[in-house]
Protein backbone atom coordinates (compact mmCIF):
# COMPACT_ATOMS: atom_id res chain seq x y z
CA UNK A 1 0.00 0.00 0.00
CA UNK A 2 1.05 3.06 -1.02
CA UNK A 3 0.60 6.09 1.47
CA UNK A 4 1.44 9.97 0.05
CA UNK A 5 5.04 11.36 0.77
CA UNK A 6 3.11 13.63 3.51
CA UNK A 7 1.95 10.76 4.80
CA UNK A 8 4.71 8.94 5.66
CA UNK A 9 6.35 11.47 7.96
CA UNK A 10 4.76 12.81 11.20
CA UNK A 11 6.65 15.41 13.04
CA UNK A 12 7.92 14.40 16.65
CA UNK A 13 8.44 17.42 19.14
CA UNK A 14 11.09 17.35 22.25
CA UNK A 15 10.94 19.42 24.66
CA UNK A 16 12.60 19.80 28.17
CA UNK A 17 10.69 18.69 31.53
CA UNK A 18 10.35 17.99 34.96
CA UNK A 19 9.26 15.35 37.04
CA UNK A 20 8.47 14.09 40.09
CA UNK A 21 6.99 10.92 41.56
CA UNK A 22 5.94 13.02 44.76
CA UNK A 23 2.35 13.69 43.69
CA UNK A 24 0.54 13.65 47.48
CA UNK A 25 4.17 15.94 48.84
CA UNK A 26 3.97 19.76 49.44
CA UNK A 27 7.68 19.98 48.56
CA UNK A 28 7.61 18.00 45.53
CA UNK A 29 11.46 17.01 44.46
CA UNK A 30 11.66 17.98 40.52
CA UNK A 31 14.00 15.55 38.69
CA UNK A 32 15.37 16.98 34.73
CA UNK A 33 14.61 15.14 31.82
CA UNK A 34 13.23 15.44 27.99
CA UNK A 35 10.02 14.77 26.57
CA UNK A 36 9.02 13.30 23.43
CA UNK A 37 5.49 14.29 21.72
CA UNK A 38 4.71 12.22 19.02
CA UNK A 39 2.21 14.19 17.03
CA UNK A 40 0.82 11.33 14.60
CA UNK A 41 -0.86 9.53 17.63
CA UNK A 42 -0.60 12.44 20.27
CA UNK A 43 2.06 9.76 22.59
CA UNK A 44 4.45 11.51 25.14
CA UNK A 45 6.96 9.77 26.31
CA UNK A 46 9.23 11.16 28.96
CA UNK A 47 13.20 10.19 29.51
CA UNK A 48 15.37 11.38 32.48
CA UNK A 49 18.87 12.66 31.71
CA UNK A 50 20.74 10.02 30.70
CA UNK A 51 17.57 8.79 28.06
CA UNK A 52 16.65 5.88 30.12
CA UNK A 53 12.50 5.40 29.78
CA UNK A 54 10.88 6.66 32.48
CA UNK A 55 6.66 6.65 31.30
CA UNK A 56 4.24 7.39 29.03
CA UNK A 57 0.98 8.70 28.20
CA UNK A 58 -1.60 9.41 25.74
CA UNK A 59 -2.02 13.46 25.59
CA UNK A 60 -6.02 14.38 26.16
CA UNK A 61 -5.82 17.95 26.11
CA UNK A 62 -5.80 20.08 22.93
CA UNK A 63 -4.64 19.97 19.64
CA UNK A 64 -1.25 22.61 20.68
CA UNK A 65 0.94 20.92 23.15
CA UNK A 66 3.03 23.08 24.56
CA UNK A 67 5.41 24.89 26.96
CA UNK A 68 3.51 24.85 30.22
CA UNK A 69 1.24 21.94 30.43
CA UNK A 70 0.91 19.44 33.10
CA UNK A 71 -0.03 15.87 32.97
CA UNK A 72 0.51 12.35 34.60
CA UNK A 73 2.06 9.28 33.62
CA UNK A 74 -0.14 6.45 33.18
CA UNK A 75 1.92 4.11 35.30
CA UNK A 76 3.86 4.88 38.40
CA UNK A 77 1.79 7.66 38.92
CA UNK A 78 4.42 10.56 37.60
CA UNK A 79 3.71 13.89 37.20
CA UNK A 80 5.12 16.07 34.41
CA UNK A 81 5.94 19.41 33.85
CA UNK A 82 6.61 20.26 29.91
CA UNK A 83 9.84 23.10 29.61
CA UNK A 84 10.89 24.76 26.03
CA UNK A 85 10.68 22.86 23.23
CA UNK A 86 14.32 22.41 22.08
CA UNK A 87 13.39 20.48 18.86
CA UNK A 88 11.29 18.93 16.23
CA UNK A 89 12.31 16.11 13.54
CA UNK A 90 10.26 14.24 11.31
CA UNK A 91 9.75 10.22 11.93
CA UNK A 92 9.15 8.06 9.04
CA UNK A 93 5.62 6.18 9.41
CA UNK A 94 6.61 3.89 6.70
CA UNK A 95 7.85 1.19 8.95
CA UNK A 96 4.28 1.25 11.04
CA UNK A 97 1.92 2.06 8.27
CA UNK A 98 3.16 -1.36 6.41
CA UNK A 99 2.76 -3.24 9.93
CA UNK A 100 -0.77 -1.98 10.59
CA UNK A 101 -1.58 -2.88 6.69
CA UNK A 102 -0.04 -6.58 7.45
CA UNK A 103 -1.93 -7.18 10.57
CA UNK A 104 -5.17 -6.37 8.79
CA UNK A 105 -4.07 -8.63 6.51
CA UNK A 106 -3.11 -11.42 9.46
CA UNK A 107 -7.14 -10.87 10.93
CA UNK A 108 -8.52 -11.30 7.38
CA UNK A 109 -6.85 -14.23 6.81
CA UNK A 110 -7.51 -15.80 9.74
CA UNK A 111 -11.30 -14.50 9.71
CA UNK A 112 -11.28 -16.73 6.43
CA UNK A 113 -9.62 -19.55 8.02
CA UNK A 114 -12.40 -20.01 10.32
CA UNK A 115 -15.21 -20.21 8.13
CA UNK A 116 -13.42 -22.45 5.87
CA UNK A 117 -16.31 -25.07 4.53
CA UNK A 118 -15.36 -28.00 6.31
CA UNK A 119 -16.31 -25.88 9.69
CA UNK A 120 -19.46 -24.48 7.81
CA UNK A 121 -20.42 -28.02 7.13
CA UNK A 122 -19.81 -29.41 10.83
CA UNK A 123 -21.69 -25.96 11.64
CA UNK A 124 -24.76 -26.97 8.97
CA UNK A 125 -24.70 -30.82 9.69
CA UNK A 126 -25.76 -30.08 13.54
CA UNK A 127 -24.62 -34.05 14.55
CA UNK A 128 -23.46 -34.02 18.76
CA UNK A 129 -20.11 -34.65 17.57
CA UNK A 130 -20.01 -31.61 15.46
CA UNK A 131 -21.47 -29.27 18.25
CA UNK A 132 -18.65 -31.13 20.64
CA UNK A 133 -15.83 -29.78 18.48
CA UNK A 134 -17.01 -26.35 18.58
CA UNK A 135 -18.20 -25.64 21.93
CA UNK A 136 -15.38 -26.03 24.75
CA UNK A 137 -15.58 -28.64 27.26
CA UNK A 138 -16.16 -27.00 31.41
CA UNK A 139 -13.23 -27.33 33.38
CA UNK A 140 -14.82 -29.76 35.76
CA UNK A 141 -15.41 -32.16 32.95
CA UNK A 142 -12.07 -32.63 32.10
CA UNK A 143 -10.54 -32.87 35.78
CA UNK A 144 -11.34 -36.16 37.74
CA UNK A 145 -13.77 -35.35 40.57
CA UNK A 146 -11.41 -36.10 44.20
CA UNK A 147 -14.43 -35.37 46.36
CA UNK A 148 -13.75 -32.75 48.88
CA UNK A 149 -11.57 -29.69 47.49
CA UNK A 150 -8.12 -29.09 49.04
CA UNK A 151 -7.88 -32.88 50.25
CA UNK A 152 -6.03 -34.90 48.19
CA UNK A 153 -7.09 -38.70 48.06
CA UNK A 154 -4.77 -41.07 49.65
CA UNK A 155 -5.12 -44.79 48.62
CA UNK A 156 -4.89 -47.34 51.34
CA UNK A 157 -2.69 -49.64 50.04
CA UNK A 158 0.14 -48.69 47.50
CA UNK A 159 0.56 -49.96 43.82
CA UNK A 160 3.61 -52.41 44.93
CA UNK A 161 1.35 -53.66 47.83
CA UNK A 162 -1.69 -54.31 44.92
CA UNK A 163 0.81 -56.49 42.76
CA UNK A 164 2.11 -58.37 45.34
CA UNK A 165 -1.28 -59.26 46.87
CA UNK A 166 -2.15 -60.27 43.71
CA UNK A 167 0.59 -62.41 42.21
CA UNK A 168 0.65 -64.39 45.92
CA UNK A 169 -3.49 -64.86 45.02
CA UNK A 170 -2.08 -66.27 41.98
CA UNK A 171 0.54 -68.48 43.26
CA UNK A 172 -0.99 -69.80 46.40
CA UNK A 173 -3.74 -72.50 46.74
CA UNK A 174 -6.98 -71.78 48.24
CA UNK A 175 -6.44 -72.11 51.82
CA UNK A 176 -7.59 -75.61 53.68
CA UNK A 177 -10.51 -75.55 55.86
CA UNK A 178 -10.72 -76.80 59.52
CA UNK A 179 -12.33 -79.63 60.66
CA UNK A 180 -15.32 -79.37 63.19
CA UNK A 181 -14.48 -81.99 65.02
CA UNK A 182 -10.62 -81.69 65.78
CA UNK A 183 -11.42 -80.19 69.52
CA UNK A 184 -8.01 -81.63 71.08
CA UNK A 185 -5.60 -80.07 68.79
CA UNK A 186 -7.12 -76.69 68.91
CA UNK A 187 -6.77 -77.19 72.80
CA UNK A 188 -3.55 -79.59 73.78
CA UNK A 189 -0.12 -77.62 71.63
CA UNK A 190 3.13 -78.81 71.54
CA UNK A 191 5.98 -76.37 72.11
CA UNK A 192 9.61 -76.32 72.52
CA UNK A 193 11.68 -74.76 75.43
CA UNK A 194 15.08 -72.41 75.03
CA UNK A 195 17.42 -75.84 75.62
CA UNK A 196 15.09 -77.72 73.01
CA UNK A 197 13.10 -80.10 74.84
CA UNK A 198 9.78 -80.55 73.51
CA UNK A 199 6.87 -79.88 76.28
CA UNK A 200 3.38 -80.69 76.39
CA UNK A 201 0.54 -78.26 76.84
CA UNK A 202 -2.21 -79.95 78.02
CA UNK A 203 -5.17 -77.95 79.74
Amino acid sequence: MDVPHSQNTAPVLEFRCLYTADIRRKQKRWQDGRLRFHTFNKRVMVYDEKSNFVGDTHWKGSLDFEEGEELELERGGIMVEVGECIGKRDQDLTELVDKRVKEREERVAAKVAHASPSATFLRNQGTPAGSALLRPKPLNAMLTPTGHYGRAVVPTSSPFEERQAASRNENEPPAKRRKQNDATSSKNGYAQNLMGATLSLSS
